[in-house]
């Protein structure tokens, strides 16, 4: 009687190997998520800063110059100035030039957009502050870039600028 009946199941090393596959599939997917959302980050990234340099010369065709951080109006004291753009921008372009301010998608740490009036770029990773510059720069930190080191603007951790 029982030498003629099976018992139908899985064998414990069957179900391991399924775990383990499933195991590593979840992980490929899990990485090729957390790579796919990185590029996407950068991607708006770049895009906000460049539709907000735009929108920067446009204020300083029809203003004279370049907004500054903490002042009204161009070219008004403090002459050299920084920080996010949100901070040093919105009471200049909202809402006449740009509904609001965009923000990082990560908006926290180092990950924020980052404004300077008054700095020029003097070479490729080399800054000069100087008052009567009418020059900015906008800068934020992109994922899975390494920052090379910046001289003269304060912020070492961006990685990728743009401005006049």
């Amino acid at each position: 009687m029982w030498a003629n009946s099976k018992k139908q199941g899985f064998t414990i090393v069957e179900l391991l190997i399924v775990v383990v596959v499933i195991g590593v599939l979840a992980a490929i997917v899990i990485v090729a998520y957390n790579g796919i959302t990185a590029s996407a980050n950068d991607s708006k990234r770049v895009s906000d800063l460049r539709s907000l340099a735009k929108v920067i010369e446009i204020y300083k065709v029809e203003n004279g110059g370049y907004p500054r951080c903490g002042a009204t109006g161009p070219n008004t004291t403090p002459s050299l100035s920084s920080g996010t753009a949100q901070a040093c921008l919105a009471d200049e372009l909202v809402p006449d030039y740009i509904g609001a301010i965009p923000v990082d998608p990560t908006n926290s740490g180092s990950y924020v957009y980052r404004y300077a009036a008054g700095y020029r770029q003097t070479g490729t990773t080399s800054f000069t502050g100087t008052p009567a510059s009418d020059n900015y720069i906008l800068g934020v930190r992109l994922d899975g870039t390494t920052s090379p080191t910046y001289s003269g603007w304060g912020f070492s951790d961006l990685t990728y600028l743009t401005g006049s």
